[in-house]
């Protein structure tokens, strides 16, 4: 079951994800823009980080995957290790924040990035993340699929 926001258009999630958002935001990586996105994300996914049903989540050791599609003109320069690290720092726990996914980046056992070209649609120049997670069980491999619309 997919507990979380996600848009209208096709995403890929982590297959037995307990939470999946998906949101229009532009990573970028250096200097104050890098602090100003990671304070989006939070904000962005602040009720999502919230929800009740992830209490359970937030000690555990974790499986991550960040799709991040990008326009063609950032596809070449961003650096898909750079975003992985904005995305995690944005849902870690800091000093005094309360939206947080989990309480420290070493709980995450398994990470999955996926860097994909936007599509191209008319007048539109967006990119968009979509994070999903689960308990990690190394039983199961990382595998990303498209969610039965229901």
């Amino acid at each position: 079951m997919t507990i979380g926001r996600t848009g209208s258009k096709p995403f890929l999630e982590l297959e037995d994800s307990l939470g999946t958002f998906d949101d229009l935001v532009t990573i970028k990586t250096r200097g104050k823009r890098r602090r100003e996105i990671i304070e989006q994300i939070r904000c962005n996914l602040e009720s999502w980080m919230k929800n009740p049903h992830f209490e359970s989540v937030r000690t555990s050791p974790l499986d991550l995957a960040i799709v991040a599609r990008v326009s063609p003109g950032r596809m070449k320069n961003q650096d898909i290790d750079n975003i992985a690290k904005v995305v995690i720092d944005a849902l870690k726990k800091s000093d005094g924040e309360s939206r947080f996914l989990f309480y420290d980046d070493s709980q995450v056992v398994r990470l999955l990035v996926w860097k994909l070209q936007e599509q191209k649609y008319a007048g539109y120049n967006t990119d968009s993340l979509t994070i999903s997670f689960r308990i990690h069980d190394n039983r199961k491999q990382m595998i990303l699929v498209e969610p039965e619309v229901m």
